[in-house]
């Protein structure tokens, strides 16, 4: 076929779908084809042509040719080609019949039955973009186009083949000459979304009913409105699938399943989308890496939330201080002095009354009793005597108020910490959770039981061991939510897990207010979105797509996840608000007057001593300017007349405190090689100097010559600058070396054009993209080059082979072996990829044999490696020579043990006199034997017929103290006040008494009195160490008396065997749990996992720690004089 007009119909079909690459398929002759290739050529689309009638072109058509990953690809059929039933079958078979391909079928004998034929049996889909021509039988060079599809062919669909135009086509050009259908006025997809006749199959999850039940039962429970809590995100998502239905009129035939999925993709729900079994499902899903590699999100969901919830254990955090906490001292000492002054103002007042007023008390009261009655009113107590005017009663009722407010004050705050809870209790994450008292139960839904028992999170991990695992009870441990969530109410401190929504329809049906704001929540899993999905391969993505972003801009889905999924639950708040007076506020807006006009004043002295510093720094101002103009600060030195000085040289060019110094040179000066020559054997081309070689007689054998030897690195700051003879402008060249002492080459790139007046130089233009980025970037990769890497390695001996090294230290195996070593050195993998380079290994058994020689850290001193991969400390004596590029991790080297299980181990015999000091004890005494003769001296002032002794009243005053009653008071009014005195003391300090001892014997458990390094050296506990060299060297080596002493006494001098003493971390551990009162030393990281491994919580609250070293946080580092420093740091 030859027929010019049939081309450019072709062209004009892929240019109207804007298609850019195209395969034709033919059996046509060799030279018909120049006129199309020409026409496709002048069009900028890429074709290929096949002949299908050769035999050796259709074993794998669709494999050779079509399998491509362009968004759009043509695809040209000539039916009449005897071959084209192969072509339309593969591609069939293969599910080539998708957006992704633009088919265009032409067939010249016009005959429809040959296109029914082909496809009545493909693979077609809603999503099919095909084009079938044939030639009108009414005018010459006039074709008709028609749309095929199918809605499903597997589901239920039927070939549809729809008219769609006219087009009238000449050798030049075509045009459409009619619309023969509606088709052009909407797009394809939205002609065929009526999927009338498809049956979609639809994964419907179910886990609240028996999958047995009836299917009439089934979907009853579905589209009910009773108890929507139950199996909540799919009846929600079932919802959500009727209204699609009701849109595009398709079918459903349902799939039953009871798990949303076995392990990630496999398996439930989630198994029959990615094997295809279904089409959609009525649950979402939360996305993972793994998933998306089968389906494809379409639209957001709702929110999963699975969280732990309690209340708030009572009595917790009551501390033996809180009767003094109320208040401030500041507070006690102001309410002092106002009991005081308002004491002598009420005496003040009665002796006036005295003698200016007719009515006046009896007797004249002391000062004394003015001020018991004073202090009785801050207690609330009533008074027997009160002022007889009217100004000092108001004096009196002013008293009582203020006395009366801080009462309520002192009362509202004690009562409300003793007997009350904390607003929210200290356990916040699942570790906390995991390693406390409280009992966790779990709820039986699928999802949380899977993630509780097979998650790798250590804390999940650390959780099921200890919560349940340890329990024998299955029942007490898995719960329905409503059990749970009453067990929650009814038993504070018990701890409940599962999904939010579902949990929260309880909580609100049986809960008060006030109990849901005692309510503690913690994540069991970070909160995820879920997302509907479909299979990356669905030809309904796009149309399932559209219909749902529809439903969720209409707020379709936001009504139905307000009526299935509770985020969270709403109730009053339980904050107490406290109206304070301006009394209290006062002194805040004085404070802040007074800070304004303190502001003012110092703003006041700046601008007057400003003003006067610009009149004595005028000269100096005129000189600054002139030296900005000539280029700053400047300093010359003449290398074409003048011998330089090298001394001289290094000093301006090293010990300068500038960030950065900037170096003109003229390279053809006498002395420029010199310089050069100086430069290189001092390293001197670092990042600290900028040098501008300027080059009037510029040749590239000259520029290589100098500088191919010179030592430049990746982060040399070098521009060479030639003169352009032609236009007098100014070229600038880049010049580096990635590493010369790792077969680094040099580079010279060039720059940019400068052209430059006598008083102005401006930018002609950029001869390379170097002005994009700045120059570490551009430099950034090491394609080619090895640098050399220094690992340290302690559990595995060095001459073992470098395959098994490195295997080693890449697996992800028991990874608390080596933690430190593995951990940096997959992080330096990661750096590998990212540099492009590859790396040669330099393998120690430790990280130093001092502070800066030996093993790793001796490698880099001595520029044998290049990066080291494991941190190490950053002590001051390193801080000279290496540079901290990163915060790694904290080190932490620890003496553990429990407590020893002897008599003196656990409370000490002083204990119930520990609640005050030997101070407190000899001045209550004292005050008790003071308060026995006061009562004495009272009792024989009286006019009694039988007067106590001395030892009687003492022993009055000590039962006073031991809270009882007493058979004897005085008669006399001061008497009973001073015995009053005694009484409230005596309550006092009973309650201080019992509030610590009740906290201390109730509070935690005891811990060891060993608590410094040199406690520990000088004890008789036995000690094991780890074997890592960073602890053995540190122990033999430290300079800290203390750690000289634990050496000494623990290791060089014990007659233990070093067996027994040096323990591998595992053991030593045990030891620990095994024998109370055994110290063994290792580093935190490896021994926490061991402990966390074998220890039950008990014997974790038991363990002491000693840190034999400070905490110190570990860096990566380099050199200072390193190249790579910054380059690695960005990375």
């Amino acid at each position: 076929m030859s027929n010019p007009t049939v081309f450019r119909l072709i062209l004009f079909n892929l240019l109207q779908f804007k298609v850019q690459n195209a395969i034709v398929f033919h059996c046509w002759p060799k030279d018909a084809l120049y006129s199309l290739t020409q026409l496709m050529n002048e069009n900028n689309i890429f074709s290929q042509f096949v002949d299908i009638e050769e035999s050796k072109y259709l074993a794998n058509i669709h494999k050779n040719y079509l399998d491509t990953d362009l968004t759009k690809f043509g695809i040209i059929l000539d039916l009449n080609c005897s071959q084209s039933v192969a072509v339309t079958n593969q591609s069939s078979r293969a599910r080539l019949y998708n957006h992704n391909y633009h088919w265009l079928l032409y067939d010249e004998s016009g005959n429809t039955d040959t296109v029914i034929e082909h496809f009545k049996h493909a693979n077609l889909s809603i999503n099919a973009d095909i084009t079938y021509i044939k030639p009108s039988c009414d005018e010459k060079n006039n074709y008709i186009l028609y749309d095929v599809y199918n809605k499903g062919s597997w589901l239920g669909g039927h070939l549809n083949i729809t008219i769609d135009q006219s087009v009238h086509c000449n050798p030049s050009q075509c045009e459409v000459q009619k619309y023969l259908s509606t088709l052009h006025e909407r797009t394809r997809m939205q002609q065929r979304q009526d999927l009338t006749g498809i049956t979609f199959r639809f994964a419907t999850l179910i886990s609240a009913m028996p999958l047995n039940s009836s299917m009439e039962q089934l979907l009853a429970f579905l589209n009910s409105e009773e108890s929507k809590h139950l199996d909540a995100i799919s009846r929600m998502g079932y919802q959500i699938t009727l209204l699609m239905q009701q849109m595009l009129h398709f079918g459903l035939s349902y799939h039953l399943v009871e798990t949303w999925s076995i392990k990630d993709y496999i398996g439930g729900a989630m198994g029959l989308l990615v094997n295809e079994s279904v089409e959609i499902s009525s649950s979402p899903f939360v996305l993972s890496l793994d998933r998306l590699r089968f389906v494809h999100p379409m639209i957001y969901f709702s929110e999963f939330r699975a969280v732990c919830i309690f209340r708030t254990p009572h009595n917790a955090g009551i501390k033996a201080a809180v009767f003094l906490e109320p208040f401030q001292p500041s507070v006690w000492f102001a309410f002092a002095i106002l009991l005081a002054f308002a004491g002598v103002l009420l005496w003040l007042i009665f002796h006036l009354e005295h003698r200016l007023m007719e009515q006046y008390l009896e007797f004249m009261p002391s000062l004394l009793t003015v001020c018991l009655i004073s202090f009785g009113s801050a207690c609330i107590q009533a008074s027997y005597l009160i002022p007889k005017s009217t100004g000092g009663r108001f004096a009196f009722i002013a008293v009582m108020l203020t006395s009366f407010l801080m009462y309520n004050y002192y009362t509202s705050i004690l009562v409300s910490t003793l007997l009350g809870s904390p607003v929210r209790s200290s356990i916040r994450t699942i570790q906390q959770l995991a390693d406390s008292s409280l009992d966790v139960g779990f709820d039986t839904v699928p999802h949380t039981k899977a993630y509780v028992t097979s998650s790798q999170r250590p804390d999940i991990r650390s959780l099921f061991k200890q919560k349940v695992e340890g329990k024998r009870d299955a029942s007490n441990i898995w719960l329905s939510p409503e059990v749970g969530v009453l067990k929650v109410r009814d038993q504070p401190g018990f701890v409940y897990a599962s999904e939010a929504s579902f949990m929260y329809h309880f909580v609100e049906k049986y809960y008060r207010p006030h109990e849901i704001a005692d309510l503690n929540e913690i994540k069991l899993r970070p909160e995820s979105a879920l997302y509907t999905i479909i299979h990356k391969n669905s030809t309904y993505k796009e149309l399932l797509k559209q219909i749902q972003s529809r439903m969720l801009e209409s707020g379709i889905t936001s009504k139905l996840s307000r009526a299935y999924i509770k985020v969270k639950v709403h109730t009053f708040s339980k904050s107490y608000v406290i109206n304070v007076g301006m009394e209290y506020a006062a002194p805040l807006f004085i404070s802040l007057v007074v800070s304004y006009i303190i502001a003012l004043l110092i703003l006041l002295m700046e601008l007057t001593w400003q003003k006067c510093g610009k009149e004595k720094l005028k000269p100096l101002l005129r000189f600054a300017y002139l030296a900005n103009t000539g280029n700053a600060y400047t300093n010359y030195i003449n290398i074409g007349t003048e011998n330089v000085n090298r001394n001289n040289l290094l000093e301006i060019m090293i010990k300068h405190n500038l960030l950065k110094l900037g170096i003109f040179m003229d390279i053809n000066c006498n002395q420029s090689d010199y310089i050069l020559d100086v430069a290189n054997s001092e390293q001197l081309y670092g990042p600290r100097l900028h040098w501008l070689i300027y080059d009037h007689g510029f040749s590239f054998q000259r520029m290589i010559k100098q500088f191919s030897q010179a030592q430049l690195y990746i982060n040399t700051d070098l521009t060479y600058v030639i003169r352009n003879p032609t236009n007098n402008h100014f070229i600038l060249y880049d010049l580096y070396n990635k590493g010369k002492h790792i077969g680094g080459q040099l580079n010279i790139t060039i720059d940019r054009e400068i052209a430059c007046t006598e008083t102005q130089c401006n930018l002609h233009r950029y001869l390379s993209n170097l002005y994009v980025r700045d120059r570490l970037q551009h430099r950034r990769f090491l394609t080619n080059l090895t640098l050399r890497i220094t690992a340290v390695i302690n559990t595995k001996p060095l001459n073992t082979s470098i395959e098994e090294l490195l295997e080693f230290l890449g697996s992800q195996n028991q990874i608390n072996v080596d933690t430190y070593a593995r951990f940096s050195f997959q992080s330096r993998k990661i750096l590998m990829d990212i540099l492009g380079c590859n790396f040669t290994y330099i393998f120690r058994d430790r990280w130093t044999s001092d502070d800066l020689s030996g093993g790793l850290i001796g490698d880099l001193w001595d520029s044998k490696a290049d990066i080291a991969t494991a941190p190490f400390i950053y002590s001051p004596s390193r801080a000279r020579y290496f540079q901290a590029l990163t915060q790694f991790c904290s080190f932490r080297a620890v003496c553990m043990f429990r407590n020893p299980q002897s008599a003196t181990a656990g409370f000490k015999f002083s204990e119930f006199l520990d609640p005050f000091c030997w101070s407190v004890w000899l001045v209550f005494v004292g005050v008790l034997l003071l308060a026995g003769v006061i009562l004495w001296l009272t009792f024989r002032l009286e006019q009694r017929e039988w007067k106590p002794s001395l030892l009687t009243s003492c022993l009055l005053s000590f039962g006073a103290a031991c809270i009882q009653g007493a058979w004897l008071t005085p008669n006399s009014t001061g008497g009973r006040m001073a015995f009053y005195a005694l009484m409230l003391t005596s309550f006092l300090m009973y309650n201080y008494y019992t509030s610590v001892v009740v906290s201390t014997l109730l509070g935690q458990p005891a811990k060891s009195n060993i608590k410094t390094v040199q406690q520990l050296a000088d004890s008789n506990l036995d000690v094991g160490l780890e074997p890592a060299p960073y602890i053995k060297i540190y122990l033999e080596t430290s300079d800290q008396p203390a750690v000289h002493s634990l050496y000494l006494n623990k290791i060089k001098n014990s007659k233990k065997s070093p067996d027994r003493i040096w323990l591998p971390a595992e053991q030593g551990v045990k030891l620990v749990r095994e024998h109370p009162g055994f110290v063994f030393i290792a580093e935190a990281a490896l021994s926490y996992e061991f402990i966390r491994k074998y220890y039950l919580p008990h014997e974790i609250c038991e363990l002491n720690e000693i840190l034999l070293r400070e905490e110190t946080v570990t860096h990566t580092m380099v050199l200072k004089s390193s190249q790579y420093a910054e380059l690695i740091k960005l990375r």
